[in-house]
């Protein structure tokens, strides 16, 4: 008797043998949408805090959705990168383009273009920063042809030279969401790098749970000089990329002063995560075997009380809500050792489809999460300006500055 363990083969062969033609098969199964899930109409809600403690001011207008800010090592300026490819720089009074690659990424999905970028180690010397992306495909064409990229290229004269892009390193994916893609350098020669599952429903290959896969993990690479290698050496191959596995969707994540790893992961139908580990200490967070701090069940009405692992070596998240009150999608954030007072020595992150923002705080105990307020508009990201203002990004390209009153 053959046992077929593969949750992709399984459904394949059905359908196969039901008469059902290949290009169908693929229509049906390797649909890049979950079932459950509907995009929501992309909205003009300005900031607006609910709450008494806190006001909004606008800050920046983006050509499409933010995607970063990062400050520049050496210039009083905040450069800004946008998910349609385009990065600019501002000093507070002025806004230029300093480089567009959105000739060399996919933006056949909502999900896809320029995921993040990073300043290198040793900018001052190299002019150099790190691209991540999904490189450009045909949309019309099958979905796994558009895999998520890490490249280098050149600042020349202040603006970023698309002659010297230097490809390092392409994960292969089978559909075009969940590419993750967040780019943070340890500033040690060191960088952390986010993937996705490979996209589709309910990690279709089983991704997550192959620590031989680079999909569903936090990569961890040393560059220099154009290269990049694995700071691990467990395997002697490819999987020395892989630091954690186990996650879905981890597009944001943050580390803080205490070498600590925050990692907001997008759950499937009804728990979103934040994960908290050191950050060279691997982990599994039990993507798909788990969603948030429960077995994941596909019929799971998002009110199922947590469970506890059957497998002791996978690692819980130490927060989770559900998609309960209109909460879709986590929106990562960052461990506050700047911005707001009320924010500082907590982890602040969002939710995409509700505007609603909370903070985590250390207790006796463990680690809570408190409600701070809720926005209105769709927060696709958070940022730091260049006075150390806490941003929010919205959907629409707007950039807000949130403070305390």
């Amino acid at each position: 008797m053959i046992v077929v363990k593969n949750k992709a083969l399984i459904i394949v062969l059905v359908l196969l043998s039901a008469g059902i033609s290949g290009y169908e098969v693929y229509q049906r199964y390797f649909t890049e949408e979950e079932p459950r899930f509907q995009w929501p109409d992309k909205l003009d809600i300005p900031c607006q805090p609910t709450s008494d403690s806190f006001d909004c001011d606008f800050y920046l207008q983006a050509n499409s959705t933010p995607v970063k800010t990062l400050l520049h090592p050496l210039n009083d300026e905040v450069w800004v990168a946008e998910l349609d490819g385009k990065i600019s720089s501002w000093d507070g009074s002025l806004l230029y383009e300093v480089g567009n690659i959105s000739q060399i990424i996919s933006r056949c999905h909502f999900e896809q273009g320029l995921l993040g970028f990073e300043f290198t180690h040793d900018f001052a010397t190299s002019n150099q920063i790190l691209l991540s992306y999904t490189e450009d495909a045909d949309c019309d064409g099958p979905s796994n042809l558009s895999g998520v990229m890490v490249a280098s290229v050149e600042i020349v004269e202040g603006k970023i030279d698309l002659n010297t892009v230097v490809e390092l390193r392409r994960i292969a994916k089978e559909n075009r969401n969940h590419n993750g893609g967040n780019l943070h350098s340890l500033n040690d020669g060191t960088y952390l790098w986010s993937i996705g599952d490979g996209g589709g429903s309910s990690d279709p290959f089983n991704n997550g749970q192959n620590i031989h896969s680079p999909l569903g993990t936090i990569q961890y690479f040393s560059y220099q000089n154009n290269t990049i290698s694995p700071v691990l050496q467990r395997f002697g191959n490819d999987s020395d990329y892989v630091l954690h596995h186990g996650l879905r969707n981890p597009w944001k994540f943050d580390t803080d002063n205490q070498g600590r790893l925050w990692i907001a992961d997008v759950g499937q139908y009804c728990y979103e995560e934040i994960n908290l580990v050191a950050i060279q200490e691997a982990s599994n967070f039990g993507w798909s075997e788990r969603e948030g701090m429960h077995d994941y069940d596909e019929s799971d009405d998002c009110t199922s009380p947590p469970t506890e692992p059957a497998n002791q070596n996978l690692t819980d998240p130490i927060i989770e809500y559900p998609h309960i009150g209109g909460n879709c999608s986590i929106t990562g954030g960052f461990w506050m050792d700047w911005g707001p007072e009320s924010m500082k020595e907590s982890y602040v992150y969002g939710d995409f489809c509700t505007g609603s923002i909370w903070q985590i705080t250390a207790t006796n105990i463990g680690w809570e999460s408190n409600f701070i307020t809720s926005v209105g508009t769709q927060i696709t990201g958070f940022g730091q300006g260049i006075n150390d203002e806490l941003l929010i990004f919205s959907w629409i390209g707007a950039i807000y500055h949130i403070y305390e009153v």
